[in-house]
């Protein structure tokens, strides 16, 4: 697990890295077992308001530097489905293609990546199209956001 620590906050002890570590292969592990989504606790409000804001962020740093300096799709589309996930709904890849705006072929070819590494699972699917199903985070891929969440974006020091 690689993270970006701001330069004004204090890298995470190593008992810290081994905690994380160990609690998402545990979590791993149950959600192996369960087909029920993964619980995104203690996060709520106060999480969905942090996520939103982050987006929020990387919005106005594209308008500001343009769309090409900062060329992190596969990232861009995992912030949209975790705030997706926190709010309960699924999205389409017309709707990431459409609110990311970027081109429908690139969201499908980055979703096809994620899928392949067990980060995205189709919540439904429409018989005359592939491009008009329903895709959500799979539970390992909402605990490893939970987690980069309150790792990077918790205000606590």
């Amino acid at each position: 697990m690689t993270a970006h620590i701001p330069p004004d906050r204090a890298l995470p002890s190593q008992e810290a890295v081994d905690l994380v570590v160990a609690l998402q292969r545990c979590l791993t592990s149950y959600h192996a077992r369960k087909e029920e989504p993964a619980i995104l606790e203690n996060g709520g409000e106060d999480q969905r308001a942090v996520i939103a804001r982050y987006i929020g962020a990387r919005r106005a740093r594209t308008t500001l530097f343009g769309h090409d300096l900062f060329a992190d799709p596969a990232w861009d589309i995992l912030l949209l489905l975790f705030q997706a996930e926190t709010e309960g709904r699924a999205m389409t890849l017309e709707q990431l293609s459409e609110t990311l705006r970027l081109s429908l072929n690139l969201i499908v070819g980055q979703v096809g990546v994620m899928e392949r590494r067990g980060l995205l699972v189709e919540h439904r699917s429409s018989p005359s199209s592939r491009r008009r199903r329903s895709i959500r985070l799979s539970p390992l891929a909402v605990d490893a956001m939970a987690s980069w969440v309150s790792l990077a974006l918790s205000g606590e020091d």
